[in-house]
């Protein structure tokens, strides 16, 4: 099986079936990007690692729900999310393994320094991990590698100042912070006026690199400024 200018093709009559009616479908093709779910494990273009505003997020979903990130006593600012493969258009979701993905105890353990809660850990990797072609370990481990990476800019820092800024100017912020990021590598997404989360994006390699069509800014956050909701 493969994937082809962003439809999945292989091989019998059921696959060619599918394969004209996603040429035919072209024709009027939506060029927002899409989720190809149960894809080919491993066959991707790059990665997205997405750093989530955590006051946003319990404020709109988490706290309510008793998330531990949203712990008044010991508040989060950006959280590791997830770690995303891409295609150069939409991306893969729930891939086909073999086998039920599972996540072992000591992988989910590591990763809870790094990112919020056990359900979360498994859920990344159910939905996205999975895509990747790597272990769970090796996976989370590439995770972690592209977040050590990045640093996050101080303006962010202080937990009880609420900011009002462009998605431009925090993408500019972390530009400024982390001398090898570039303006096409980086993209800020906001739900309801606020700023949501933050992507950066690597090659398989785990380098930087630019980000493609999934990322347009003005599609992500079309807002001219977003509220950086404090805790």
């Amino acid at each position: 099986m493969s994937r082809f200018d962003g439809c999945i093709t292989g091989v019998g009559a059921a696959a060619i079936a599918a394969t004209l009616l996603c040429a035919s479908a072209g024709v009027a093709y939506d060029d927002r990007p899409h989720a190809y779910r149960h894809a080919e494990p491993g066959n991707i273009d790059y990665y997205a690692l997405v750093l989530s505003w955590s006051p946003t997020h319990c404020l709109m979903e988490g706290g309510p729900r008793g998330d531990q990130q949203c712990d008044a006593k010991q508040p989060d600012d950006f959280v590791l999310h997830g770690f995303w493969p891409q295609y150069a258009k939409g991306w893969p979701e729930d891939c086909y393994t073999g086998q039920r993905p599972w996540v072992p105890s000591a992988v989910i353990n590591e990763m809870l320094g790094v990112m919020p809660s056990k359900g979360m850990i498994i859920h990344e990797y159910r939905t996205h991990g999975t895509c990747s072609g790597l272990s769970p370990a090796d996976y989370f481990a590439a995770a972690r590698i592209a977040r050590d990476q990045v640093h996050i800019p101080a303006i962010f820092d202080d937990p009880k100042t609420q900011h009002f800024l462009s998605p431009e100017k925090i993408e500019s912020e972390f530009i400024a912070t982390n001398d090898w990021l570039t303006p096409d590598m980086i993209a800020v997404t906001c739900r309801r006026g606020k700023l949501f989360d933050v992507r950066i994006c690597f090659g398989t390699d785990l380098q930087p690199r630019a980000c493609g069509s999934n990322f347009n800014q003005k599609r992500l956050c079309p807002l001219r400024r977003v509220t950086v909701t404090v805790p």
